[in-house]
């Protein structure tokens, strides 16, 4: 291998490297902005928040009951037993 055939070599493996460090470095950046901006809610919202994600176990525990009945009923129909 000659100087210059070693010299490209070593340039297309620093390109390579490069092109995966550089959104590397980018996700690290913007990461650290966003923990930067983070804020722990205050007491208002975080009763609004789980209020609704109560309200959302609430009806999709609701709607599973009621639903697999149903799906039994029709199950036996059609399986016949």
């Amino acid at each position: 291998m000659s100087g210059d055939e070693a010299t490209v070599a070593g340039q297309l493996i620093t390109n390579q490297v490069m092109q995966f460090v550089e959104p590397s470095g980018q996700f690290v950046k913007d990461s650290i902005w966003l923990i930067k901006r983070c804020t722990k809610p205050d007491r208002k919202e975080f009763h609004k928040t789980a209020m609704a994600t109560a309200t959302g176990f609430a009806i999709m525990g609701f709607t599973g009951f009621f639903v697999k009945p149903i799906d039994t009923l029709f199950n036996n129909i059609i399986v016949g037993g």
